[in-house]
């Protein structure tokens, strides 16, 4: 047996001492590493306000990177509160910039829209055939008339496709139209398909969908309402042409304006996918693998707007055409990111930010107290990023 004073019992004391040693070191590395991390790199923010949503939900767990450098626009920030407490808000503008929310909810910087910023947020659904019912959702016809049918053999649901025959439908009438009755507002459609309602009318909406051609004949008829505007893109599709010429114009009570000619093959009994959107004063149109744009200075205002304010009301999107034969599926309906005019900073009227000033927004605009309402945010009280949502890990992803 080995002795109390035995060598074998001495080894063994300083195995252990060297044991205790290396976890200790071990722990306090893993532990100056943590430190490191947190005060570096960033940790996890618990979010327990909405006014980012959809962005970040109420709950979930985002990503902090520590940084304090001058942010980029439309870049998710955290800043500390005055009084203590921390918010995340997305800025909305940058130290010198000269910021204004005008009367439709369009974000200025000196003077113009940002619509091809990189960061700018994207477009939030009101409308999706996946998810809706196209026959519950669009009006079709006149009374009683009614050249719109669901397909035979299609259900309501994701593969649900209507069909229309425009044989009897005369030339600018609008009962081959199929019109959205949803009110488009600053709410959003949930990923079951649950609308969440708005409270405040966005000017700025788009669709996307694929048409279906059956033969030469007529026309395809896409159409945008903002204010007293009504934006058109027409297709006519004649037999013997290769080429349809594309019209993309504009009626008000002043008349019609025709803003942009393209020309494109249509493939006759082949879905085409199609996009027309209306956001910041441009309007792009998609139809076969051919893009139009035009960009117009202000809208009309509304006939029925007596105080000059935005007013947009009625059926905002409708699809279809006149004297042909089509099927239409795949229908999304999205609106743009609305700042709500209201506050007192920056809204209706200039304002320019001093060097060490930004000016942040919630998302939620409806909802979110922001700069509009506080004024701006010094510079030194920005503290980092918001990269990703974290948990819960079934909502991961990267924010933009």
């Amino acid at each position: 047996m080995d002795g109390a004073g035995s060598p074998r019992s001495g080894a063994a004391r300083v195995s252990g001492r060297r044991l205790a040693i290396g976890l200790g070191v071990t722990v306090g590395a893993v532990g100056l590493g943590l430190l490191v991390c947190r005060s570096v790199v960033g940790w996890g923010f618990p979010v327990a306000s909405g006014s980012m949503e959809p962005t970040i939900m109420t709950g979930e767990t985002v990503f902090l990177r520590y940084d304090d450098s001058p942010p980029d626009l439309f870049e998710i920030i955290a800043y500390t509160d005055v009084g203590g407490g921390a918010s995340i808000k997305r800025c909305g503008g940058r130290p010198s910039d000269k910021v204004r929310i005008d009367a439709s909810g369009d974000l200025r910087i000196d003077g113009r829209t940002v619509i091809d910023h990189p960061r700018r947020p994207g477009p939030i659904p009101m409308f999706d055939a996946s998810l809706q019912s196209i026959g519950d959702h669009w009006r079709r016809g006149a009374g009683a008339i009614d050249p719109w049918s669901r397909a035979l053999g299609t259900e309501r649901g994701p593969d649900e496709v209507w069909e229309m025959d425009g044989s009897a439908v005369g030339r600018g009438a609008d009962l081959g139209l199929l019109r959205l009755h949803d009110r488009i507002d600053d709410g959003r459609l949930l990923p079951d398909g649950t609308r969440v309602p708005g409270k405040h009318t966005v000017h700025d909406v788009a669709v996307s969908f694929e048409v279906w051609i059956a033969a030469p004949g007529g026309r395809l008829r896409v159409q945008l309402t903002d204010q007293g505007d009504v934006f058109e893109a027409s297709v006519p599709v004649y037999a013997g042409e290769q080429e349809s010429r594309i019209d993309l114009f504009r009626t008000s009570a002043e008349g019609i304006e025709y803003l942009v000619v393209g020309r494109s093959e249509v493939p006759v009994g082949a879905w085409i996918p199609v996009r027309m959107e209306n956001f910041d004063n441009r309007v792009p149109f998609e139809f076969a693998g051919v893009s139009l744009r035009a960009d117009y200075d202000r809208n009309a205002p509304h006939p029925t707007a007596f105080d000059l304010q935005p007013k947009s009301t009625g059926s905002r999107v409708r699809l279809g055409g006149e004297g042909i034969e089509m099927r239409v599926r795949g229908i999304v309906v999205e609106r743009d990111v609305h700042w709500v005019p209201r506050g007192e900073f920056g809204v209706e009227r200039e304002l320019t930010l001093d060097a060490d000033e930004v000016f942040v927004l919630g998302d939620a605009s409806g909802d979110s107290r922001d700069s509009r309402d506080r004024g701006p945010i010094e510079l030194d009280r920005v503290f980092g990023r918001a990269k990703a949502v974290v948990w819960p890990l079934s909502g991961a992803r990267r924010l933009r």
